[in-house]
């Protein structure tokens, strides 16, 4: 059978998001989706081009990479459903949150290639964050065949398998804390009488240029926050406050929730 680069098991934000980036590199013949709600597949291939299969076998037959594109609860129950048919070339990714390798090899007959990845939603823009972490009988090739087809998405990095809790943690659930304190910046803009869009708008590129910032120079966010500083200045009235108010503590406490969550739901 002459198989497709991508197969996709699940076609919500995340799973679509992904499959939309792999699109822009590989074309949508190399790209086939299923999900259980028809209607949510169907307006994903009519969208795109991509092939629209009915079931998770018909997937994994047909696809090298098998991305599996379902929340940790249901997934037992898809690598049970596909376990008959996987092939000794066939490469699942997972990106069930807290479910490790190892895990994922109970439920099947026999031991594929398998690579756990972590993304987050600003892969939908190309702006995403993308941990891969691959089990040790996933030769490099694929690998890079992996990070090659998910570069549109965003920042691919290696990352190893013990941290991805941690990766869950910060950048699979970090662009929520980075919401609200858009909405919160653009909060204190409306109050301060600014429109309430040139406000989200402000707040926004004021968090991206900063990020962008640190990404392209490399400098510690210290170092960048002292330059912003200016003695008696207003930069160092607001940061003074938010210290008072436990700004930096409420963000690590926060993301260390997430990680422990993520560890729970490993279990």
């Amino acid at each position: 059978m002459n198989k497709r680069k991508v197969g996709c098991i699940g076609s919500g934000v995340m799973g679509s998001a992904l499959m939309d980036a792999v699109i822009s590199v590989i074309g949508a013949s190399e790209v086939a989706i299923r999900d259980s709600d028809t209607t949510k597949a169907e307006a994903f291939a009519a969208k795109t081009g991509c092939t629209r299969l009915d079931t998770n076998r018909s997937i994994v037959e047909s696809s090298t990479f098998v991305f599996l594109a379902v929340k940790p609860q249901y997934l037992a129950q898809v690598l049970e459903d596909i376990s008959p048919v996987i092939s000794e070339d066939t490469i699942l990714v997972s990106m069930a949150a807290g479910v490790r390798i190892e895990q994922i090899k109970k439920h099947l007959d026999r031991h594929p290639k398998i690579i756990r990845i972590m993304p987050n939603t600003p892969v939908a823009v190309g702006q995403g964050v993308i941990a891969i972490a691959p089990d040790q009988t996933v030769q490099n090739t694929d690998i890079d065949e992996l990070a090659r087809i998910l570069g549109k998405a965003g920042l691919v990095e290696l990352t190893p398998e013990p941290l991805m809790d941690a990766v869950t943690a910060v950048s699979g659930s970090g662009p929520a804390y980075g919401y609200l304190f858009i909405e919160a910046l653009s909060d204190a803009a409306c109050m301060m009488g600014i429109p309430r869009q040139q406000a989200l708008r402000y707040a926004a590129q004021t968090l991206k240029g900063a990020a962008e910032m640190v990404l392209r120079t490399g400098t510690h966010p210290a170092a960048l926050k002292d330059g912003v500083c200016s003695p008696m200045g207003t930069t160092i009235a607001a940061v003074s406050k938010l210290e008072e108010k436990g700004f930096r503590s409420a963000v690590i406490e926060g993301a260390t929730a997430a990680w422990r969550r993520s560890i729970e739901l490993g279990k």
